[in-house]
């Protein structure tokens, strides 16, 4: 079986990632996926999509995103989507920070 679904592209100038999917290509994917109540995992999670479209459908979502200013982004549209302000909880670990070490 084969589907292919149609969903219109964002707006080049209201992009807010390079390679941003619309939303609606999201919430496909998390109803075909998943139940409401269940948990979501995006480990790229680049301008937030899949966080609103869980918001969307009643499912709990896990992001994970690399670029700082990404993760900027992403709690913004959930703040501008939700109406609600976004609340940073401390971890109990370490930040680790990661370092690169070239040899040649």
């Amino acid at each position: 079986a084969t589907d292919l679904w149609h969903v219109k592209k964002v707006n080049p100038q209201a992009m807010v990632h390079l390679t941003e999917k619309p939303v609606e290509l999201a919430v496909r994917a998390i109803q075909y996926s998943s139940t409401p109540g269940e948990n979501v995992l995006d480990l790229f999670g680049g301008s937030g999509s899949t966080l609103i479209g869980c918001e969307q459908t009643d499912r709990r979502a896990f992001l994970m995103e690399l670029d700082q200013a990404y993760c900027d982004v992403i709690v913004q549209r959930w703040e501008q989507f939700t109406g609600r302000k976004a609340e940073r909880i401390p971890s109990e670990q370490p930040q680790i920070e990661a370092e690169a070490e070239v040899t040649a």
